[in-house]
């Protein structure tokens, strides 16, 4: 599909998520960061604290699952997810259209609309999550930042649970680390690693979800996935020795 063409479900967009009629400087500035994340990348050396966990979900479609981290490791990640394809939420806002692109760059694809109003109740999340589980089935791996995209901070939203209840899949929960790092002035702090850095990655239990879940099972499940998120990234800097590069 070319660039301009536009997908069913979410008209806008092109089939990697991005917005065709999105500004230079957004298509620039996309193009930039990326190139820097990839520079930090060849760097870095990365670590999966469970190895075998890490390897089995190489192995698509049979290993496909959902992966939710916070949202301020976007800028790790992506570092992780060489050799199996993966698409990930983003909002539909301006700093939406920056963050897909980045995101299109280093190898993944984006599905617009919010985690919050992912309830089927709304015409974008409705849209979101049939695209979600359409590109699951598919074997492509859905990626979620569940406190995204404004917060607050480590705290779920309902999206990634509602999607686990609709394709039966198991969430993920990651945690991640780096022993040298830059914070961003973003409301998240968004962390990137500094070049020739240690990067942690470290994956929680895994947390099925019914197929059919009432408000009350919802806010169990919902809670129990950010307490396996805020675990995992315990894990991870744990594993970063003092001093340690």
């Amino acid at each position: 599909m070319n660039e301009g063409e536009r997908t069913p479900d979410s008209s806008p967009y092109d089939d990697r998520g991005c917005d065709p009629r999105a500004p230079f400087l957004t298509r620039f500035g996309a193009a930039g960061i990326a190139g820097l994340l990839r520079a930090i990348y060849a760097t870095v050396r990365a670590v999966p604290l469970q190895p075998e966990i890490h390897e089995g979900l190489r192995d698509a479609p049979r290993g496909v699952c959902i992966g939710a981290f916070w949202h301020r490791h976007v800028g790790i990640a992506p570092h992780f997810s060489y050799g199996f394809p993966w698409v990930c939420l983003v909002s539909r806002s301006s700093d939406g259209e920056l963050l897909a692109r980045v995101m299109a760059h280093l190898g993944g694809r984006s599905v617009r609309g919010s985690s919050g109003k992912m309830d089927g109740r709304n015409k974008g999340g409705a849209s979101a999550l049939r695209q979600l589980a359409r590109l699951a089935g598919e074997g492509v791996f859905p990626i979620f930042t569940p406190d995204g995209s404004n917060g607050p901070p480590e705290k779920v939203k309902p999206g990634v649970i509602y999607l686990g209840a609709l394709t039966g899949l198991p969430i993920y929960p990651a945690g991640f680390a780096a022993s040298r790092c830059a914070r961003l002035p973003t409301w998240d702090k968004t962390i990137i690693p500094l070049p020739f850095s240690k990067v942690i990655v470290s994956y929680g239990e895994p947390l099925r979800v019914p197929p059919s879940i009432d408000d009350a099972a919802l806010e169990i499940h919902r809670r129990e996935l950010e307490l396996r998120i805020l675990a995992a990234n315990e894990a991870a800097r744990a594993s970063i020795r003092p001093g340690e590069e």
